[in-house]
């Protein structure tokens, strides 16, 4: 009798604990522009002189030994913290359907074939790659002498989506990275996932599919509204819940909440001049004085409609969550405050040193200082300030 109370005495005592011990959801609150950052949630960091790259061959044995030898020791600190997994994820207007035409005619294309469709994506990703190569866009050169460079058995990935500007693209990418990690076999072990821009909200997005967050529920009634399977893709998601993720953005806008937690940490990188974590929205702008322009000016309002109206209005119900997609006068209000540094993760201020120093502008050969982060003039400082941060002993857990 006194053992059999005992024993539901303690079985209730760890249902107490296990209910306390719960995971909280995490709020995934859009950011608020003209809230100061908290204390303790940035720092500058200094551009190190690094080993030069010969770029313009990017391959492994035309680079100097001093630069491998650099990359082969990130490499390694990568791989003894158990990261296997590298996944690169570009931005806005750089991907497979930029327009959304493709998508607009999904339902002929599939009709003349199921291959016809990733060659049509396939072919509309070329430009991007060959004209603007490494700025502000993850060419597969870069993905391979990336892995090449890290050694042993990191694999490399470049995730490419449609990088059309508005909420709906963005889930769109979310679920499709989300399918990919669920078939990449990574059980319990570690996945680095750098996003660019705003690959970046598409990093965000996924964590609050895959971790307990407040927008959950609302989340994955859209992904259910865009069509997607939402039974098969939960069950996808608790899969990689298992898996132990960090995330990286560089120069992504300060925009979407993020559901952060024990198997979960999130770092931000940010061109920007000087220590005090505010922006100027133009001035200075022909010569990038002040870093990173388009991480200020991609915040929320800046969206362009979807191109139906099943979509526009499945965007506008996503405001309530993700804060406001398409609205100009919102983004005016938003954009003076010259908003830095996201409210969840950690972040860098690093001046990645591409100002301008002459008489003619620069804007646009940086891409208004948005384009430096995948150069790769940037790969080795990119890859030690990851390992520095993420990978250091004592923070693998």
């Amino acid at each position: 009798m006194w053992l059999t109370l005992l024993l539901l005495a303690a079985a209730l005592a760890g249902l107490v604990v296990a209910w306390r011990l719960r995971p909280t959801p995490a709020p995934c609150q859009p950011q608020q522009y003209d809230a100061a950052p908290q204390p303790g949630t940035f720092a500058v960091r200094a551009l190190e002189a690094m080993p030069p790259i010969a770029r313009e061959t990017p391959a492994l044995e035309a680079q100097a030994p001093a630069w491998r030898e650099a990359m082969e020791q990130a490499g390694l600190r990568l791989r003894r913290a158990g990261v296997r997994h590298v996944i690169f994820v570009h931005g806005t207007f750089v991907g497979h359907d930029p327009t959304q035409l493709l998508t607009a005619l999904a339902g002929p294309l599939a009709a003349l074939g199921p291959g016809l469709m990733p060659s049509l994506q396939r072919l509309s990703k070329l430009p991007s790659d060959r004209v603007l190569r490494d700025l502000g866009n993850y060419t597969p050169e870069y993905v391979s002498l990336f892995q090449k460079a890290l050694g042993g058995d990191v694999r490399a990935t470049r995730f490419v989506w449609s990088s059309a500007n508005n909420h709906v693209a963005r889930l769109r990418a979310a679920v499709d990275l989300l399918r990919l990690l669920a078939t990449s076999e990574l059980g319990r072990e570690r996945a680095l996932l750098l996003g660019h821009s705003h690959g970046g909200q598409v990093l965000a997005l996924l964590t609050q599919l895959v971790y307990p967050a407040r927008t959950a529920e609302a989340l994955w009634q859209a992904v259910r509204d865009a069509g997607e399977p939402a039974d098969a893709l939960q069950e996808m998601a608790r899969t990689v819940a298992r898996a132990r993720l960090d995330f990286a953005t560089f120069g992504m806008p300060p925009r979407y909440g993020w559901a952060t937690g024990r198997r979960c940490r999130v770092l931000h990188v940010i061109n920007h001049r000087g220590a005090e974590p505010r922006g100027s929205t133009v001035a200075g702008v022909l010569h990038t004085e002040n870093g990173d322009y388009v991480h200020q000016w991609g915040i929320a309002g800046s969206d362009l409609p979807p191109g139906n109206a099943k979509e526009r209005e499945l965007a506008a119900r996503l405001d309530a969550i993700l804060g406001v997609g398409y609205d100009v006068k919102a983004w005016l209000q938003h954009v003076r405050h010259g908003a830095r540094v996201p409210r969840d993760g950690f972040s860098y201020l690093v001046d990645y040193g591409d100002r301008g120093t002459g008489a003619m502008p620069n804007c646009l050969a940086t891409c208004f200082g948005h384009g430096v982060y995948t150069s790769y003039d940037a790969m080795l400082f990119n890859t030690r300030l990851l390992a520095d941060h993420f990978y250091r002993p004592g923070y693998w857990s």
